[in-house]
C-alpha cells in the first residue's frame, strides 16, 4: 500500500542525502519503456483554490514499485554520492520523505531541473503532486519555496496536531477533537448558525481526508463543514443563496417533523434493530420519488435533496431519502452515516447503520414503495446487488 511505501522512500532518500544534501535521480527507462511526460495542471492550494493566475505543470509519474518493494536506487559514485543533482523525480521523492518525517526546511541542489513555469511554481506543483499521490500527507498544508542560483530553500507547514504542538496544553478557547466521532459531533453543535469553531485535534493518527469525511456528515445536507487549511478550525458554509440562519431553521424543522414520526412508529420497548426497521418502513412507504429530477430539474426544490422534502412534502430524491433516514435514526439514538457514491452510473446516496457493533448498508430510495430488499445489507450483499461503488475505507474503519 502507499502508506507502506513512504517509510521505504524516507530510508532510501535520506541514505543518499546524508552526505550531499541532494536526492537520487530516477532510474532511466528500461528498453521499450516510454519516459514520463509532462502534463499540464493549474497550481492549486490544498483547499482546492488556485494558488496563482499562472498555469503551471506537474509531471506524470510512471507506475511506482509494487507493495513492499523499494524503488531502485540510481548508480552511485565511489563515495556513495549520486552522480547527478536533483531532477523532478528526485524532488518528488525528497518532498515525500521530508513531509513524512515532518521536516520543516530542506535545501535542495536543483541544478538538474529544467524550469517550465518558474522555479517556485514548479516546486509548488511537485508538492501538490505528492499530496495527490499520498493523500495521507495532507497534514502538510503549505509549502514556501524560493530559488537562488542552483539552490532551493523549501519550508513546509504542518497542522499542529501532527507536530506535538499541543503537548504543552491546548490553545485557549479551542475545543478538543480526539476522534472522527468528536469531529462530527463538534460540527453538529454548530448547526445553530455558528460560522466557525476553534478546535484542537489531539489524535495524531487521524488522516485529514477522514476528518473531512466525518465533518461532511454533520450538516444534514444543509450546511457544509470543512476543516480549515491549517487544521485549527471547523468552518461552516451554506448552499448558494441560503444563509446559515435559514439552514439552521430547516434542520430544526426536520427534527420537529422527525419527532412526530418517532412518536407514531417507535415504542420504548423496541430494540434498536426494531426501531430501525420501523423507521425505515415508514420512510419507504410514505415518501415518493421526485421525478422532476429527470424531467424538470431546474424547478425541483432544494428541499427534495434533504430530509425536509421527505418528512414535510413526502417527496424526495436519493439525498432526501438518505438524509431523512439519518435524521430519524439520529433521533432514535442509533449510530448511522450517509454514503455518497455511484449506483448504476449515477451519483447516489444511501445509508450505513451500526447495530450491536455491526455495520449494515441500507438504500431507502431503492426500496421506495414499501419494499425491504435493501435493508441492513452487509457490504458483500450490497455489492451483490450490482451497480454500487463508493469509498469503502471510511466505513470499513467503523464497526
Amino acid at each position: 500500500m502507499k502508506k507502506q511505501l513512504i517509510p521505504c522512500l524516507i530510508a532510501l532518500v535520506l541514505l543518499f542525502l546524508s552526505a550531499c544534501g541532494g536526492a537520487p535521480d530516477p532510474v532511466p527507462p528500461k528498453d521499450g519503456e516510454v519516459p514520463a511526460k509532462e502534463a499540464e495542471l493549474p497550481a492549486q492550494s490544498p483547499d482546492g483554490g488556485a494558488a496563482s493566475s499562472d498555469t503551471v505543470e506537474v509531471p506524470d509519474r510512471e507506475e511506482g514499485p509494487k507493495d513492499g518493494e523499494a524503488p531502485e536506487a540510481p548508480p552511485d559514485t565511489e563515495e556513495g554520492v549520486p552522480e547527478e543533482p536533483l531532477d523532478r523525480e528526485g524532488v518528488f521523492l525528497r518532498f515525500a520523505s521530508a513531509m513524512t518525517a515532518l521536516e520543516e526546511q530542506v535545501r535542495l541542489d536543483v541544478s538538474g531541473m529544467t524550469w517550465q513555469f518558474g522555479p517556485e511554481n514548479d516546486l509548488k506543483n511537485i508538492y501538490y503532486a505528492v499530496l495527490k499521490e499520498y493523500p495521507e500527507l495532507k497534514y502538510t498544508y503549505d509549502l514556501e519555496a524560493s530559488v537562488s542560483g542552483d539552490t532551493a530553500e523549501c519550508t513546509f507547514r504542518y497542522m499542529p496536531y501532527k507536530t506535538g504542538a499541543y503537548d504543552g496544553g491546548l490553545p485557549a478557547g479551542s475545543h478538543t477533537v480526539g476522534s472522527l466521532h468528536d469531529a462530527r459531533v463538534m460540527a453538529q453543535s454548530m448547526n445553530g448558525g455558528t460560522e466557525s469553531l476553534d478546535v484542537a485535534i489531539t489524535d495524531p493518527t487521524l488522516e485529514v481526508d477522514d476528518i473531512q469525511a466525518a465533518l461532511s456528515q454533520a450538516g444534514y445536507g444543509w450546511i457544509k463543514y470543512t476543516l480549515s487549511r491549517d487544521g485549527t478550525q471547523i468552518v461552516a458554509t451554506p448552499p448558494v443563496g441560503r444563509t446559515l440562519e435559514e439552514c439552521s431553521e430547516a434542520i430544526n424543522e426536520s427534527f420537529r417533523l422527525g419527532g412526530e414520526v418517532l412518536a407514531q412508529v417507535v415504542t420504548e420497548d423496541m430494540t434498536d434493530r426494531e426501531k430501525a426497521q420501523a423507521l425505515y418502513h415508514y420512510l419507504v412507504s410514505s415518501v415518493g420519488y421526485d421525478f422532476r429530477y429527470y424531467s424538470d430539474r431546474e424547478n425541483m426544490p432544494y428541499e427534495s435533496t434533504v430530509a425536509l422534502g421527505a418528512l414535510r412534502d413526502g417527496l424526495a430524491i436519493c439525498g432526501g431519502y438518505a438524509q431523512a433516514l439519518e435524521t430519524l435514526l439520529d433521533m432514535a439514538g442509533i449510530e448511522n452515516y450517509t454514503v455518497s457514491g455511484i449506483s448504476k452510473g449515477e451519483h447516489h446516496m444511501w445509508n450505513y447503520v451500526v447495530l450491536e457493533g455491526q455495520g449494515y448498508y441500507c438504500d431507502p430510495t431503492a426500496d421506495r414503495g414499501g419494499m425491504n430488499g435493501h435493508f441492513l445489507l452487509s457490504r458483500d450483499e450490497l455489492e451483490a446487488r450490482g451497480g454500487y461503488s463508493w469509498e469503502r475505507a471510511y466505513f470499513d474503519s467503523t464497526p
